[in-house]
């Protein structure tokens, strides 16, 4: 279905720094593994639509600014990842497919990132920053999958170098802000300080392998999310509920709905933080590197199915909020600790049926991986990592709407569903009488 054409190596078109680059405490931590994404870009009639001559030539320009992502991983002396910034080169794949647009399901799941992430399953490969591939459609379409290792680059740092590179192509260049690539503004304290609970990471091993699931989209408007946050009327006014606050809420307890947990069990949402602007002072806007750490929301069954969803989006909430600075500066202090007592740890991702999880991706305008040729009409996680797993993004074209990719046990699925629409449709009927639900196919009225 996809045939590679060419495989080569893209090099910064100047000279860059040749150094080791050292990594911050949460660096260290990061899965070392590839996150993929990729973007669809329906054929039109742009002048050098999807030109490899013109992407190569910009990429190559870009990585003289992002210079680490042409080096290499290796291993410091003390055994802490650090990159070897050589200049070896970002792994460029153009590939051919006789698919087209309208047969290709934008879900993440292995057979997404089969077609369109670079198979990089050479010896050495994990030591690569980052990975291309171009993949042109039988429809005229072109697929841009982008693959870049966690170990260094979070999602902000992965669509910074997407803007980056769409805004090097367009030659927009006074709108570029550099990147700073100082990791020594999350080192620990000295002395450490623990003064927080994290149990979010773990010393246990990784996992052979994740139980098989199912990745579904549901899709949530602006309109469906102002009416979940009106509940909160009833609740707490002073609390502040974000949108990424309600959303959790609503999967959260649709989760806990459709498991049949017992109404005493405690559940937990695993949800991740970018730490940017919580810190004092905040980060740099352009931090290039791991700035989001995990952070656990608890509560009993009970307080999750038997409220409503902006009661539920209250208890994230609270947990978003004490992410302050000092929790911040605790969690890098306690890794330093682990770390001098040779205990590496890892985010806890293998998690029990009474454990979710929610990443975010939303706020990443797919405007910004416009490389002259328009906007990418679909822009997609290429795979879910594990089960009980959700992941947000903005869906393109919907002002203020989400789409929400969820993985699941094959058996769950039909009783999320249930519950996630149940939900939406009780909730604005409620308040408007009626409410038309196009992704559930039906209308419900009073």
């Amino acid at each position: 279905m996809v045939e590679v054409l060419e495989s080569s190596f893209v090099v910064p078109s100047e000279q860059t720094p040749m150094e080791r680059m050292r990594l911050s405490n949460i660096d260290q931590v990061a899965p070392h593994k590839h996150i993929g994404f990729v973007y669809l870009y329906e054929g039109n009639q742009a002048k050098d639509f999807c030109s490899l001559e013109i992407l190569k030539a910009s990429l190559s320009k870009t990585l003289v600014l992002l210079y680490p992502l042409a080096g290499r991983f290796v291993d410091g002396e003390d055994g802490r990842k650090e990159i070897n910034c050589n200049a070896e080169g970002c792994l460029f794949v153009v590939a051919r497919s006789d698919l087209t647009s309208y047969n290709i399901t934008f879900e993440p799941s292995p057979e997404l990132r089969k077609l369109f992430i670079p198979c990089a399953d050479f010896p050495g490969s994990l030591s690569l920053v980052a990975t291309v591939q171009v993949t042109y459609l039988k429809c005229g379409g072109v697929v841009l999958g982008i693959s870049t290792n966690h170990i260094l680059i979070d999602g902000s740092s992965l669509f910074y170098f997407v803007q980056t590179w769409a805004r090097i192509t367009r030659g927009d260049m006074a709108n570029i802000i550099p990147p700073s690539f100082d990791h020594n503004l999350l080192r620990g304290r000295s002395p450490p300080r623990i003064s927080c609970h994290h149990p979010e990471y773990t010393t246990d091993p990784p996992p052979a392998s994740f139980p098989t699931c199912v990745t579904n989209t549901f899709k949530i408007s602006s309109e469906q999310i102002r009416s979940l946050k009106s509940q909160s009327r009833g609740v707490d006014r002073s609390t502040r509920i974000s949108t990424f606050s309600i959303i959790s809420g609503l999967v959260w307890k649709c989760y806990c709905i459709c498991q049949g947990l017992a109404p005493s069990t405690q559940a937990r949402l695993m949800f991740n933080a970018n730490i940017r602007e919580r810190l004092c002072p905040p980060l740099p806007k352009t931090y290039f590197g791991n700035a989001v750490i995990r952070k656990y929301a608890t509560s009993k069954v009970s307080q999750i199915t038997c409220n409503p969803v902006a009661v539920v989006a209250e208890i994230v909430q609270a947990a978003i909020d004490g992410i302050t600075d000092e929790f911040v500066r605790s969690f890098i202090d306690y890794l330093e600790v682990m770390n001098m007592k040779g205990r590496n740890l890892r985010p806890a991702l293998d998690l029990s049926e009474s454990e979710l999880r929610i990443a975010s991706i939303a706020r990443f305008p797919v405007n910004d991986a416009d490389f002259g040729w328009g906007a990418p009409q679909q822009l997609s996680k290429a795979e879910a990592t594990g089960n009980n797993v959700v992941y947000v993004l903005d869906e393109p074209g919907n002002e203020g709407g989400y789409q929400l990719y969820v993985s699941l046990d094959p058996t769950l699925m039909p009783r999320f569903k249930k519950a996630f629409y149940k939900e939406l449709v009780s909730q604005v009927i409620e308040n408007h009488g009626c409410f038309s639900l196009k992704s559930a196919g039906y209308t419900a009225r009073l």
